[in-house]
């Protein structure tokens, strides 16, 4: 029997604001489109890059989304027409060795807010989208080219940066470890790990210099100018509590190699403030946060690898 692992404390209902059909392309999975594709729905789908998505309308909405925020897939031919993702929205899975991590998008107005009734309400929803779920880790998980770290490793790498208080004070130093495993892996993980402390003291100028360049590069990449002055502050409790949401829901290890995503997610308080800064709403920065930087964008790549070359190229390693 499979184990699943809810992230803890999360609630959700859906208060049908309809921002999940707004903003982005919705990709439509080969199933749906399939079906979709023999009923007079089919004229508001369009190809691309060989993967099927539903049209836009002229408020960047999705095209089967009406004037009442209604799905008209979901009122004229059920809930098993809509695309996977849609159907899947809000929650975030993954399958590992230790189970199903069921993970959540902080796009979402109501898991910003955490209304509604516990997550594991949601399970038997979402038992046939993990049917089809790759195992990530049985073999290990991609570090950097060749270098793999077995999920053994993996997992003490997430208990390290989880341990400390605030989240966002483990990234550096399990940043700094993973690279340096990534220069000499016959070593274990843990063994840097208990080195990191001391090696960024003072501060390493590698993670300072990713930290300036590699954050405005990104900020030009989402079409931002440069930070400007503000008299909002950042509250630190959400960004705690959103850090502690994409680690349970193993952002880390889905999409990319470990190395990239862990610097990503090493900047991503400096996209939460700055967007939260220039706004002084909490609800735009998360949302920016998701669809921009964390979980949903699919044009962060090429980007998210050179930044892991460049950090991996100016570490010296240890003796």
């Amino acid at each position: 029997m499979t184990d699943w692992h809810f992230a803890p404390g999360q609630n959700f209902e859906c208060g049908q604001c309809a921002r999940c059909c707004r903003g982005w392309r919705i990709a439509v999975d080969p199933q749906t489109a399939q079906k979709l594709k023999a009923t007079p729905f089919r004229k508001r789908l369009e190809e691309r890059d060989g993967r099927t998505f539903a049209r836009k309308d002229d408020q960047d909405g999705c095209t089967y989304l009406t004037s009442a925020q209604k799905c008209q897939l979901h009122e004229e031919l059920g809930v098993a027409a809509k695309p996977r993702g849609c159907r899947q929205f809000p929650f975030r899975l993954t399958r590992t060795p230790d189970g199903i991590f069921v993970g959540t998008s902080f796009t979402c107005p109501s898991i910003q807010k955490n209304s509604g009734s516990s997550l594991e309400n949601f399970r038997h929803e979402l038992e046939e989208t993990a049917l089809s779920l790759p195992l990530l880790g049985a073999d290990g998980l991609p570090v950097w080219q060749e270098c793999r770290l077995p999920w053994s490793g993996y997992r003490e790498l997430e208990a390290f940066v989880l341990g400390h208080q605030p989240v966002e004070s483990g990234l550096a130093p399990a940043l700094w470890s993973l690279a340096q495993f990534s220069l000499a892996p016959h070593r274990p993980l843990g063994e840097y790990l208990v080195r990191s402390a001391a090696a960024l003291e003072p501060p390493d100028e590698p993670l300072m210099l990713m930290e300036h360049h590699w954050f405005h590069q990104f900020l030009i990449h989402c079409g931002e100018k440069p930070p400007l002055r503000s008299s909002h502050s950042a509250p630190q409790e959400p960004l705690e509590a959103y850090l502690r949401s994409l680690l349970h829901g193993k952002m880390l290890i889905n999409r990319r190699p470990l190395l990239g995503n862990l610097a990503l997610l090493y900047l991503l308080p400096r996209f939460y403030r700055f967007w939260f800064e220039q706004s002084g709403s909490l609800d735009h920065s998360l949302d920016q946060c998701e669809r921009k930087i964390a979980s949903h964008p699919n044009n962060l790549d090429d980007m998210v690898v050179r930044m892991a070359d460049d950090f991996r190229d100016q570490l010296d390693p240890v003796d």
